[in-house]
């Protein structure tokens, strides 16, 4: 081989060594970035599993008349009140029943109590549709006070925060307010037909409104005056009514189709519609968030309550990434050619997701329901009309669709839709980037062992 033929061999030889360095450390840069986003996350959802549904409390009660509506204290324990039986029960814990205060028209019982909440210093308000009144208990029962109701129809929810109250009563088309102590009752102004159901967000900053008239839930900043709205799955036999609300998510009884849903991530999903034992639900009035995110739903027509416990809310959790050494190499330098003898080549290793039921009058010894509930009675005192929204109550859709806006500004409240967002995240893994990573990484050491060797060659 001639000398001209030979130099160039080595000075291409080493040109193209130098030009697999960069080469291997752009792939190796594309897999890094691969790495970090593609198949790095998925959407994730939370679901709830029905574990529990109680028709008595042992022993302070045999079977429930008419559960009407739940609410979790502070510790957990889970309050309800039995609209035609029973009165006012607690359940601890533990799981073990007591009586807060008894059904009857004594000065120290509960006349068809209708709706209960408890206030931050541990004092119990009930609405008792059967006098009618607002009363306040302390945590054992003992009646402290009572005040005039909002209206002469059953009270289905209240929320307290400090002194101020809140009632819904369905069918009146108004949203109630008053001071603790003072039994006069104003208007919420705001663009609800019917409120149903009424919570306040743990800093009593946020009041959501569930309304039955426009098959809508509200949220009204009690700062600003704006009002949101959330829209709701709404169809035909759709009728919002009691609401809960934990850690900015919102959960909504849907009475006309016996479900309870949930809004996380900003959007609507139905959280469950049944019993343990597959058994839909019939008329359910209530809903309640306890510990750990287990929903209680407060289930009128069937007598009883049912539990749903949480899959656990999703977060973000990154796995660790890969540690890959990489050569250390300076691309843009030129080759120090130093002569030497031929080179000898080793090879490198190879790396390696509502009731609205008209009071009983007095009580007996032993009570009687107001309305003993049957499998598809309705415990509204309108009767089923077509179109008005007093049907049956159906099975609920399993597709979960996001509803539209609701009804426009009224009384000068300013109303505005709220925007849809995606899930939550769960980190999944590399993937298949990883041998990328590792092919490029042994590209890059080889594209240094052939540089030197072409320096050396060039000797």
């Amino acid at each position: 081989m001639g000398r001209a033929a030979h130099r160039a061999r080595r000075t291409g030889g080493s040109r193209a060594a130098v030009a697999v360095v960069p080469a291997a450390i752009a792939v190796i840069a594309v897999g890094l970035g691969s790495l970090l986003t593609q198949d790095g996350a998925v959407a994730a959802t939370e679901t709830w599993t029905p574990t529990v549904a109680e028709s008595s409390a042992p022993p302070v009660a045999t079977t429930f008349g008419a559960p009407n509506d739940v609410h979790h204290e502070s510790d957990g324990s889970l309050l309800v009140a039995d609209f035609s039986a029973n009165g006012l029960l607690r359940r601890a814990v533990d799981g073990t029943w007591s009586t807060v205060a008894p059904f009857g028209t004594g000065a120290g019982d509960m006349w068809n109590p209708s709706a209960v909440t408890t206030t931050t210093d541990g004092r119990i308000l009930v609405a008792e549709a059967g006098r009618p009144a607002l009363t306040v208990l302390d945590a054992d029962g003992t009646v402290l006070s009572r005040t005039a109701p909002p209206a002469r129809r059953a009270v289905s929810e209240l929320a307290v925060d400090g002194s101020t109250v809140y009632a819904a009563v369905p069918l009146s088309g108004t949203l109630f307010t008053t001071e603790l102590g003072s039994g006069s009752w104003a208007a919420v102004p705001g663009p609800w037909t019917d409120p149903s159901g009424v919570a306040l967000s743990a800093d009593g900053g946020m009041l959501t409104v569930s309304d039955a008239g426009a098959d809508e839930v509200w949220q009204l900043d009690r700062a600003s005056g704006e009002v949101t709205s959330l829209g709701f799955p709404g169809v035909a036999q759709t009728r919002p009514r009691g609401v809960a609300v934990d850690d900015g998510d919102v959960f909504v009884v849907d009475n006309g189709r016996g479900a309870v849903w949930a809004l996380t991530g900003g959007s609507w999903t139905e959280a469950f519609s049944s019993a343990p034992d597959g058994s839909p639900l019939v008329n359910p009035t209530a809903v309640s968030v306890g510990p750990g995110r287990s929903l209680v739903v407060a289930d009128y027509n069937r007598q009883r309550i049912v539990t749903a416990v949480s899959s656990g809310r999703a977060v973000v959790v990154p796995s660790p990434a890969p540690t890959i050494a990489l050569p250390t190499v300076d691309p843009t330098s030129e080759p120090t050619i130093e002569p030497t003898g031929e080179p000898t080549i080793e090879p490198t290793g190879e790396p390696t997701i509502e009731p609205t039921a008209v009071p009983t009058s007095a009580p007996t010894a032993t009570p009687a329901p107001t309305t003993v509930p049957g499998r598809e009675a309705t415990p509204s005192v309108t009767a089923a009309v077509p179109g008005t929204g007093t049907e049956p109550p159906g099975r609920p859709a399993t597709d979960a669709a996001g509803a539209g806006a609701g009804d426009g500004p009224t009384d000068g409240v300013l109303v505005s839709q709220a925007a849809g967002q995606q899930g939550d995240l769960a980190w999944t893994g590399a993937g298949p980037v990883l041998p990328a990573l590792l092919t490029a990484t042994a590209l890059a050491g080889g594209g240094v062992l052939l540089g030197g060797l072409a320096r050396r060659r060039r000797r």
